[in-house]
């Protein structure tokens, strides 16, 4: 019987929130799993949280302070294992039980962006640094993430484990349609890409490419996601919170590109929308630099039978090793390529959407089969702390 802790005051609003949510609730479903206490920060609640709760099996608690403060005894209590999912954004804090963190991804440091200064880069290593040197175990999402930590901090991670992310399966009851207030808001055709606008994800070159392809009032681009909706703002009201989006806004207006027409930025969507939105779009492009253990959205496209467009680069060929789809690559730092990738795409639009389809059925793991995995890790990782393995 185990009890876990999952501290992670803090994750992605997008995708690093649904992974925490399907992670979480896979535990509770294995039988060894008696109480999950998940401790996240009062900023950051978590959408389904009812759902969690309805499991019987956990509990969910708010703080702000670090996990060693006195005020914080009551969570670790009786806890057998804590599982820091996003350790990425909190300092390395020594308590007195062993201790698993999933690293997701490594993007600060294969991808900088200009505005990242020395000082930031350097203090975000060495808290790196210090959780790869005093966590008791580590996981990683991809090869590819354990590769670029071996090669940013040294063979240390030689020990890490690898394991995938189950993004699938999306739930097989869903409406086909989207819901009449965010129907009214689209074309009715269209390309989507759903994702935050965070530098690495490329929205730059995209939008680039996007004012070189000659269809695209035909097949305009659809984006959602944290702060797409920003991008309508005009200049000089451009949310200075956000360094890029005022560049993202520079680029629509110097590329002539028409709000409504060419490009529909639409924002945050409800989750019961996103698998009608995915599956009515002619086609799901990933430009994404640099990404962890793959992409959900990818991943959802081709279980719903919506062909790809995507990103040539390592981890993205590692996530899609597995499936049988045509994909069209293009290299994303060159908006002339991924112009090229789309105008080859439509040019053949019917044998791409025919793979996808085809592939719909290929052969996947659940969530409850990487919960099993990160409970291995969790076991090993308890009898390695008190002493009855070899470490």
């Amino acid at each position: 019987m185990m009890k876990i802790l999952i501290w992670s005051l803090h994750f992605s609003v997008g995708g690093g929130m649904r992974l925490l949510h399907n992670l979480t609730a896979a535990l509770a479903r294995q039988p060894e799993v008696t109480r999950i206490r998940l401790v996240v920060s009062p900023d950051f609640q978590m959408r389904n949280a009812e759902e969690l709760l309805k499991t019987g099996k956990i509990e969910i608690a708010n703080t702000e302070l670090t996990i060693n403060h006195p005020a914080c005894a009551p969570f670790l209590r009786d806890m057998d294992i804590v599982y820091y999912f996003w350790p990425h954004t909190q300092q390395f804090q020594l308590i007195d039980r062993p201790t698993v963190c999933t690293f997701h991804d490594t993007t600060i440091f294969d991808f900088v962006p200009p505005f990242v200064t020395g000082n930031e880069l350097s203090s975000y290593w060495r808290t790196s640094k210090t959780w790869l040197d005093h966590i008791s175990s580590v996981v990683v999402s991809s090869q590819h993430v354990r590769n670029r930590l071996i090669s940013h901090f040294g063979n240390r991670i030689q020990r890490a484990v690898v394991i995938p992310h189950a993004i699938t399966p999306i739930s097989k009851i869903y409406s086909k349609r989207v819901s009449p207030e965010l129907a009214a808001r689209l074309p009715e055709e269209y390309i989507i890409y759903p994702s935050n606008t965070s530098p690495h994800k490329n929205h730059y070159n995209l939008l680039i490419a996007l004012s070189q392809f000659a269809d695209r009032k035909k097949y305009p681009l659809v984006l959602t996601g944290y702060s797409t909706e920003l991008l309508r703002k005009p200049f000089p009201d451009t949310t200075p919170e956000l360094r890029w989006n005022p560049t993202l806004i520079s680029i629509i207006k110097q590329k002539g590109l028409v709000l409504d027409k060419d490009v529909f930025p639409i924002g945050f969507v409800k989750d019961s929308d996103i698998p009608p939105l995915i599956r009515n779009a002619k086609a799901l492009i990933m430009p994404s630099l640099s990404e962890g253990g793959g992409s959900y959205p990818v991943e959802e496209a081709l279980r719903l039978g919506t062909p790809v467009l995507c990103s040539d680069i390592p981890v993205m060929r590692e996530h899609l090793s597995n499936h049988s789809a045509k994909i069209a690559w293009f290299d994303p730092h060159s908006p002339n390529s991924i112009a090229n990738a789309l105008e080859q795409f439509f040019s053949d639009y019917d044998t791409y959407k025919h793979s996808a389809v085809l592939g719909i059925h290929d052969p996947s793991k659940s969530w409850d089969d990487i919960a099993k995995q990160y409970l291995e890790v969790f076991r090993q990782t308890y009898w390695r702390y008190y002493g009855r393995i070899a470490p």
